[in-house]
């Protein structure tokens, strides 16, 4: 009996661990797929916290950490995705995309000596692995090394002509060498083997337009459009040729166009209400930043851009909520901080500015904007 007894509670002490650790499984992958499903949606704030639930239950899963790093990125939150993608490649050492997404960053940032270092750990495992060449080539060029770069370049055209990316790190590469002639012929070679590249033909247009052969630019991305009419992106380019130009009807025109291209795309909400903000059509700029706020009701950056419309003109109990709702989001968001302390300014209350200045000061001691309103 007295054994009977041990069997029966054992079996349920068992049991009830089995059932506990499947209950857990099943919880993980739950919230997993309410992140992804929320991802797929755009509501990346909600899918952060579902990332977030399943990292609570299961602080080793790798796959959901490189979806937070993807959702922070849309989130316009680059150290939380770095953050993300460093627990990924200490979890997962040999995952690639982890490493070269975190060269990436370093690279961003001007670390470029770390950078070198991820770069050249996936080049060692693979010698051909054409992001971390271009990352490389981008390395060696930055640190003013151009034989080096463009050797680097070579080499991936060698391997694969249809790189549009490489004849384009060739021809920059040429320019700062003064071989403007050579940039040239560069830039058309990629598209006489890529003829629809878009990356090729907007370098070309970028080329012309920077030497200031404004005809040639006009007419380059004019015959991009006509390749690609859909790409939003490609009316907005046009936008900011006419808008350098002086040209504002038609720098309107050509944004109005972009919108009307791809509805759904914040971009062009975005840059169109830059351009009537720098022409002084407050209440368009207004409407553009709302009407992408529609789109994307948890971007910071958007909610930032507003709350930053509203200090610039002095609507203090607009920017104060609109400022309390982005740091109630994002707490230590450094732009809407720096925002915070401007207001502060404006409503001469030097004490609460002087205390934000300084704690900003204090986590990035060369922010020149810090000190200047200090």
């Amino acid at each position: 009996m007295y054994h009977l007894k041990i069997y029966l509670i054992t079996f349920l002490v068992v049991f009830a661990m089995c059932c506990g650790c499947s209950s857990k499984e099943e919880k993980k992958i739950a919230y997993f797929k309410k992140g992804n499903a929320h991802f797929e949606k755009q509501e990346y704030k909600s899918a952060e916290i579902e990332f977030k639930n399943t990292l609570q239950i299961d602080p080793q899963y790798v796959e959901a950490y490189t979806q937070l790093g993807k959702t922070y990125l849309k989130l316009g939150n680059p150290k939380g995705a770095f953050q993300a993608y460093s627990m990924v490649a200490r979890l997962d050492p040999v995952n690639t995309d982890a490493q070269l997404k975190l060269a990436s960053f370093y690279f961003l940032g001007k670390q470029f000596k770390e950078s070198r270092e991820k770069v050249d750990a996936v080049l060692s495992k693979e010698p051909h692995n054409t992001e971390a060449q271009f990352l490389l080539a981008g390395i060696l060029e930055r640190t003013e090394n151009l034989q080096e770069a463009s050797s680097v370049l070579n080499k991936i055209i060698e391997r694969d002509d249809k790189q549009t990316r490489a004849y384009i790190g060739l021809s920059r590469i040429m320019m700062q060498q003064g071989k403007l002639s050579e940039a040239e012929n560069t830039l058309k070679q990629a598209l006489r083997m890529n003829s629809k590249a878009i990356d090729a033909q907007l370098a070309l247009f970028r080329f012309y337009n920077r030497h200031k052969k404004y005809d040639q630019a006009e007419t380059q991305i004019k015959k991009t459009i006509d390749t690609h009419p859909q790409h939003a992106g490609l009316y907005r380019v046009l936008g900011s040729f006419y808008f350098s130009r002086n040209q504002k009807a038609k720098a309107e025109k050509a944004y109005l166009k972009a919108i009307e291209t791809a509805p759904e795309n914040v971009t062009s909400y975005m840059v169109i209400a830059g351009f009537y903000d720098a022409t002084g059509s407050k209440d368009k700029t207004l409407s553009m930043y709302k009407k992408a706020l529609e789109r994307e009701p948890e971007d910071i950056r958007i909610m930032h851009a507003i709350a930053g419309f509203y200090v610039k003109n002095r609507r203090i109990e607009e920017a104060e909520n609109t400022i309390s709702r982005i740091l109630k989001q994002r707490p230590k968001y450094f732009p809407t901080r720096m925002l915070k302390g401007e207001l502060a300014v404006q409503k001469r209350e030097f004490d609460d500015a002087i205390g934000i200045f300084d704690q900003l000061i204090k986590e990035e001691p060369t922010s020149a904007r810090s000190h200047y309103f200090k």
